[in-house]
């Protein structure tokens, strides 16, 4: 099992559904032992499986990740082109594709969050005139199906142009903002655009920042407010779906706080130039 399969089984028991699932799975095998604590432990599980089946929590995360942000306009825009350091290219990160079962084996179609992103980076890059660099998540076949997919649909069918198609792996942002801004680097760019989602937001624009690049968000794709009244607390499979991704995104902020993975400025260590006397 490499490191790949290991992260994949992590985030399955850390995630809904499956931390509840597991919690509820060590009270059950607790309460052989131990029967009062273990079915406390149960209830607890079934508790926080209901919670995040519901669009109330899924929606109190995405607020908490989204806060602050607002899409980017034509005159936020126009300030950026205009001032020092201009972004010159716009970033977008392709999320996979899905395999058309037995007709398109090899994967030919987007998966819808890859196709939101190709959207909105599209219409950014029209707007500000910009080229596009799409990046690839990791260095598999699968994902650089994504990325070449991605360049196709944005060229062929939403009329923006894609000047780099970047798929040199990464398993964290970190990773994937130091790679994207050394391609840049090669063509002299370091101020950017990054089309990404409200939710991912927080996440991105800090590595890239950190890895010496000027960032303009232009989030999009807004979730915190997406259903309202009792249907809030009903569970629902697409609100499990959202309550993964958005604690996948807190995981990700706290993650940073941890020894080695702090985001550090790329000339952070950086010796300081020798001062005269």
């Amino acid at each position: 099992m490499d490191w790949l399969e290991i992260r994949s089984a992590l985030k399955a028991a850390l995630l809904p559904p499956g931390f509840p699932l597991c919690v509820a799975a060590f009270g059950l095998l607790l309460s052989i032992r131990f029967p009062w604590t273990g079915r406390a432990i149960v209830g607890v599980g079934l508790v926080v499986a209901w919670l995040t089946s519901t669009w109330a929590l899924a929606g109190a995360v995405f607020s908490a990740l989204e806060a602050g942000q607002r899409p980017l306009d034509a005159a936020t825009l126009q300030r950026a082109m205009d001032g020092p350091r201009p972004p010159r290219a716009v970033v977008v990160l392709s999320v996979g594709v899905r395999r058309d079962g037995q007709y398109a084996p090899r994967g030919e179609r987007l998966m819808p969050k890859s196709m939101e992103r190709a959207v909105a980076a599209a219409r950014v890059a029209r707007l500000a005139k910009l080229p596009i660099m799409v990046h690839g998540h990791r260095d598999c076949y699968m994902e650089m199906q994504s990325v070449e997919r991605m360049r196709r649909v944005i060229e062929d069918e939403l009329g923006a142009t894609v000047r780099w198609v970047e798929n040199s792996g990464g398993v964290g942002h970190a990773e994937i903002g130091r790679n994207i801004a050394r391609v840049l680097a090669a063509d002299g760019i370091d101020s950017v655009i990054v089309s990404a989602p409200a939710h991912n937001m927080p996440r991105l624009a800090p590595a890239l920042e950190a890895a010496g690049l000027k960032v303009l968000p232009a989030p999009h794709t807004f979730r915190a407010d997406e259903h309202f009244g009792i249907e809030r607390w009903l569970p629902n499979a697409d609100a499990v779906e959202a309550n993964g991704t958005a604690f996948y995104e807190w995981l990700g902020l706290l993650s940073y706080r941890l020894p080695g993975r702090a985001l550090v400025p790329r000339d952070a260590h950086a010796p300081e130039p020798a001062r005269t006397q």
